[in-house]
């Protein structure tokens, strides 16, 4: 078992899980030093839902001993309620610059993350490729990468006004397809399939789902389920997603997938059939570790570096650009998607 070893920055600092004591000065700390109009800084029902767990708040923070300033700040978002595989990710990660701080006290509250929150394995998402991603590599090991971009254009559309289309690729039919219908409530998907009996990593089990997608204080999500054709009344798999709009104009994104990989082909007609009737300007899915071969049987096109089609990430605001979005791991079977993390939180 891990433990801290204490050394320098435990003479200057505090270095420890967060209380409900501390969320007004973490919430300060992160106007001040991060982004003065973030939401985390300014919505404080919003920061609980995110960080509260049970007596503590998912945060190392960094108190100088002397002034008894919080110094530097580690955010961390759990995968599940399983202890034995608790699987967490990264969130805002932050020193002061303007104080004298100790060299690489963030560095510090990393090396600490898995010791002080009890978790297997520590992932991150979003991640700055060119500060922080070097750093992870170096004093944590970790593993880099950035996320593949999968998207499907709707063909019928003459003038995008999200998307920036140089080439389409027509929109066939193939024939095949398994039913696959909406999922209105989470009852259902805990009566249709097993979601805390995987070996996904990081895991995620009934409750990160059902607190994430289906309590989220904002964020309205739409999950569709792929009905079994062997097991009559269960699912193979589901899939949660999220429209988003811009200048009259809407696109899905999906953001998780559970279950069976292999049955998105048979989704192929139904992603079709719902970019002409809600006339989405392209459904896109950025994820690590599926299966490459079955989304492209299902329509989907990889968005390469380089793309001239232009298949936007950001909404709020919106920014016209292809965005990569990069990670860190720890181990190399790992399952990520767009929507782990807190690359999905609301901005605003």
């Amino acid at each position: 078992m891990k433990q801290i070893i204490r050394n320098a920055f435990d003479e200057r600092y505090e270095i420890r899980l967060a209380n409900e004591d501390d969320v007004d000065d973490i919430m300060q700390f992160i106007r001040l030093y991060w982004k003065k109009n973030h939401i985390m800084g300014n919505d404080k029902a919003y920061f609980l839902f995110e960080f509260k767990d049970e007596d503590n708040i998912n945060f190392i923070i960094a108190k100088d001993k002397k002034t008894n300033l919080i110094e530097a700040i580690l955010g961390y978002l759990k995968a599940s309620k399983n202890k034995d595989k608790l699987d967490i990710w990264g969130s805002i990660w932050k020193v002061n610059e303007y104080h004298d701080n100790m060299k690489l006290l963030g560095v510090e509250l990393e090396k600490r993350l898995e010791v002080l929150s009890g978790c297997r394995y520590h992932n991150g998402i979003g991640i700055n490729n060119k500060t922080a991603l070097p750093l992870m590599r170096l004093f944590l090991k970790h593993k880099t990468d950035k996320m593949n971009h999968y998207y499907i254009v709707n063909d019928k559309i003459e003038n995008y006004e999200i998307a920036v289309i140089d080439r389409k690729t027509p929109l066939i039919k193939k024939g095949i397809r398994d039913n696959i219908k909406k999922i209105y409530n989470f009852d259902e998907i805990i009566r249709s399939i097993d979601i805390d009996e995987n070996s996904n990593i990081p895991y995620k089990d009934s409750w990160y789902y059902k607190k994430k997608y289906f309590n989220n204080p904002k964020r309205k999500y739409i999950t569709y389920g792929i009905e079994s054709q062997e097991k009559k009344g269960m699912l193979d798999a589901f899939f949660i997603t999220r429209e988003c709009e811009y200048n009259n104009r809407k696109v899905l994104r999906i953001l998780d997938y559970f279950g069976n990989r292999k049955k998105i082909v048979k989704a192929h007609d139904f992603f079709v059939d719902l970019l002409y009737q809600m006339n989405y300007e392209y459904i896109d899915f950025y994820n690590y570790g599926y299966e490459e071969e079955y989304l492209i049987e299902a329509g989907f096109n990889k968005r390469v570096d380089g793309d001239t089609n232009i298949i936007p990430n950001y909404f709020e605001p919106f920014v016209r650009q292809n965005i990569e979005i990069w990670i860190h791991f720890e181990v190399n079977n790992v399952l990520i998607f767009k929507g782990d993390g807190d690359q999905d939180r609301a901005n605003i």
